[in-house]
């Protein structure tokens, strides 16, 4: 998929390591994510927009940046009868906490009136998935995950975490944290998977 990260990195006279220590990637892996060999994530787009200081769609197609993090990236919504929860990372994932509050405004378009959605705040971006500290995360508990999304992911027992997800031979894997072992959706302790369908993140 085509993306204008080079060509921004270079306007903003910034080297490939430079950009990758900001980010928390590697000098390669920018560069692999430049020339398309690897894929663009939602968690990469979001950080590398922050990072040079652009709007994700400066850096790819709009309706590529649509379809990775919905409509909502740029201008904050104001939320009516949204419920947003805690997170805190716990364990090395990042955790989604039980206790919730209402926020008065309008829910984004991509969840109003959709029961049961939800939004939290990224707690810290110390570990994978890469999302900088403070966005506000938009999630829609009906709509399935898919390849280079972000999921919120409940497993078992344990408290749902957010995970991004990825495509592994043939298998939909999430991966929650940079020392936890990937996931496969298909397992049958996961119990339910919810998709983030946008966010806004100062």
């Amino acid at each position: 998929m085509a993306n204008r990260i080079r060509e921004w990195r270079n306007r903003r006279r910034m080297s490939l390591a430079e950009l990758g220590e900001i980010v928390g990637l590697s000098r390669s892996e920018i560069s692999k994510l430049e020339s398309g060999s690897r894929r663009v994530r939602a968690d990469h787009l979001v950080v590398l927009a922050k990072a040079l200081k652009v709007a994700p769609e400066d850096l790819m197609d709009k309706d590529a940046v649509r379809e990775l993090i919905g409509d909502s990236a740029v201008t904050r919504p104001t939320a009516a009868s949204l419920t947003i929860v805690s997170a805190r990372r716990q364990n090395g994932t990042i955790t989604i906490v039980t206790d919730q509050s209402s926020v008065n405004g309008e829910a984004p378009p991509q969840i109003a009136n959709v029961p049961g959605a939800f939004a939290f705040y990224m707690p810290d971006t110390s570990m994978e998935p890469r999302v900088p500290v403070g966005a506000l995360l938009y999630v829609h508990p009906i709509l399935p995950p898919r390849a280079g999304d972000l999921a919120v992911i409940s497993y078992g027992s344990e408290p749902p975490t957010l995970a991004s997800v990825e495509r592994r031979s043939n298998a939909l894997v999430a991966i929650t944290g940079a020392n936890m072992p990937p996931l496969d959706l298909n397992d049958p302790a996961v119990t339910h998977t919810a998709r983030i369908v946008g966010m806004w993140f100062p």
